[in-house]
């Protein structure tokens, strides 16, 4: 399936780039299908094949990407362990996924009993086999960790026949063609890289970049301009941090760049103006997750702040009201005929998530007169503010328009309880006085009748996606504030009450 698809588009464009690394080394799609053949046999030589597990400790590399492609052809499915995941955690993927082999290109350490563990390096220097008549394979090809903003991760797995179906729809309804090059700098053990450009790259027959994901927003936004992208999709904090970047020195040239996408759910009016005005683009809005793909889009190029997006071909939405008397605005609820699996070894989010053929998303939208979708917020994030419904992802954007500071998160204090009280950590701008960035954010809160903790901080924890690490930072909030007291506990963290 995945590696016959980038077999064909070898044989239609054999000396075309498909890979090329910051660094300067490049991939033709003829080298890039040497390359995976050679993994493949390398993976065989140690035992795997349809059906197997492979658990991947690597770095951002084209050997991460060919092995990756390696696990397709053979039939087997990969798993990564990823960087954030302590000995505890690594532990639990390994019981959960069972690998029969782990590949790395680093020293790691694993617990007793892991499985053996290869070097990279090693596989792709096995003999490349011949392709076996008829060699196809549809089943589950990975098992990705969801981001962990909602909880902890939780794996989840997708088959090669629905996952390309899915990818080939989104292609089209972006309208990607081989002309484009997609700027990648997020880790490859996540979906943001793996599902919005390399296999979008590659399934189009594009070129792909592959960036250091620890490179600075100046250094990134500096080969953003040198490779012509045409494409990437990015945070809305990377956003930020360019527009900063490019503040700072000399204006970038970003005129290639047609789709600069970014997540609909997170993406503030501020952020789009910032975009537009400092580096002279239009971010385009997309809305998806990793397991069930990408659902709704805005192409249009042109400043789209307060406007929604528009389904996928393909898929079919709906909302689930939160009231009666507002059927404009409820839990969306989405359909397609290729998602994931769903979760491993999780019931209860199962349970919640996919319901029949509907997958219901746990975010909150509101239809606009044009038919489109503005996502709002999560369900179990709507604040009772005294004017009406709030999501914390809105408090936190007025916040960063209203207030002098540098990020803000906003935990409602009892989850899906549709509450006034709420726990915010604020970043401060460090130019201006704690006393008066928090007197700022409390009046926010009193405008729209909200109570809560205000917490300032310098220390705001990010998933590896780059959202902000909720959960970790509401486990952080219980052990280090006291109730009812004012703190300052020498770790630049500062603690109020509004």
């Amino acid at each position: 399936m995945l590696y016959q698809a980038l077999h064909d588009i070898a044989v239609r464009r054999p000396d075309a780039r498909a890979v090329t690394t910051t660094d300067g080394t490049s991939l033709s799609y003829t080298e890039l299908v040497e390359l995976v053949d050679r993994t493949a046999a390398g993976l065989r030589g140690h035992g795997i094949g349809a059906g197997a597990v492979v658990a991947c400790s690597l770095h951002n590399s084209i050997g991460y990407l060919a092995l990756i492609l390696a696990v397709a052809r053979t039939g087997a499915r990969y798993v990564p362990l990823m960087s954030n995941f302590d000995a505890a955690d690594t532990a639990t993927a390994l019981r959960l996924t069972e690998p029969r082999l782990i590949v790395a290109d680093h020293d790691r350490a694993f617990p007793d009993g892991s499985p053996p563990v290869a070097a990279l390096d090693d596989l792709t220097c096995a003999a490349p086999a011949p392709r076996a008549p008829g060699e196809q394979h549809s089943g589950i090809f990975r098992a990705l960790w969801t981001s962990g903003s909602t909880g902890f991760p939780k794996q989840m797995v997708w088959r090669q026949d629905r996952f390309l179906r899915e990818r080939r729809r989104w292609l089209a309804d972006t309208q990607i063609t081989a002309a484009d090059v997609f700027f990648c700098r997020h880790t490859l053990d996540v979906a943001h890289a793996t599902d919005l450009h390399v296999f979008a790259a590659l399934l189009s027959g594009a070129e792909l970049v592959l960036a250091d994901p620890h490179a600075g927003p100046d250094v990134l936004l500096r080969q953003i301009e040198e490779h012509g992208a045409t494409a990437m999709s990015a945070l809305p904090r990377h956003y930020e941090e360019y527009a900063r970047a490019a503040a700072d020195g000399p204006a970038p040239d970003l005129s290639r760049l047609r789709r600069p996408l970014c997540g609909g759910a997170y993406l503030s009016a501020a952020q789009m103006s910032d975009a537009a005005e400092v580096l002279g683009i239009h971010i385009r809005q997309i809305y998806g997750s990793t397991e069930f793909g990408l659902a709704l889009g805005n192409m249009a190029d042109v400043l789209q702040a307060g406007l929604g997006m528009f389904p996928v071909e393909g898929v079919d939405t709906r909302l689930e009201p939160l009231s009666p008397d507002r059927p404009d605005l409820g839990e969306l609820v989405l359909s397609s005929d290729c998602t994931s699996e769903g979760y491993v070894g999780s019931d209860e989010a199962n349970a919640r998530t996919f319901r029949g053929d509907e997958f219901w998303t746990g975010d909150v939208a509101q239809r606009q007169a044009d038919g489109s979708l503005r996502i709002l917020g999560r369900v179990t994030e709507i604040l009772a503010a005294a004017d009406g419904p709030l999501s914390a992802p809105a408090l936190d954007e007025e916040i960063a328009a209203q207030c002098p500071v540098l990020e803000s998160v906003a935990l409602p204090a009892r989850p899906g309880a549709y509450g006034n009280e709420v726990l915010l950590a604020v970043r401060p701008d460090p130019a201006r006085s704690g006393n008066e960035v928090r007197k700022s954010v409390e009046a926010v809160l009193r405008a729209h009748g909200l109570a809560g903790t205000v917490r300032l901080t310098d220390d705001i924890p990010h998933t590896p996606v780059g959202k902000p690490d909720k959960p970790l930072l509401r486990k952080r909030w219980e052990a280090e504030a006291a109730p009812g007291e004012n703190t300052a506990d020498g770790s630049g963290t500062e603690e109020s009450h509004a």
